[in-house]
């Protein structure tokens, strides 16, 4: 009666495009689950700019440094942060 390699044969097509549009579809759910995961975590990158001026002060505080010194090493800091 019904011939099997006809009858997979006119579906087959179809199948191969299904399963291609589940491949993209699971991977654009990924894609999306990822972004959100990113846009909504907060930004936990450190400042270094901001650190590095918190120890100078602290060598500042200590008296490991001078005045001069913690003068000009601010001001690079400073000219630094507006670089990034």
């Amino acid at each position: 009666m019904w011939n099997n390699e006809h009858h997979w044969g006119s579906y087959f097509p179809m199948m191969m495009g299904a399963g291609i549009m589940m491949l993209v579809f699971c991977g654009l759910v990924i894609w999306l689950v990822i972004y959100a995961i990113r846009r909504l975590s907060p930004n936990e990158r450190p400042n270094h700019v901001d650190s590095a001026v918190d120890i100078l002060r602290q060598r500042y505080a200590k008296g490991e440094i001078d005045v001069e010194e913690y003068r000009e090493r601010l001001k690079e800091l400073q000219d630094l942060s507006k670089k990034i």
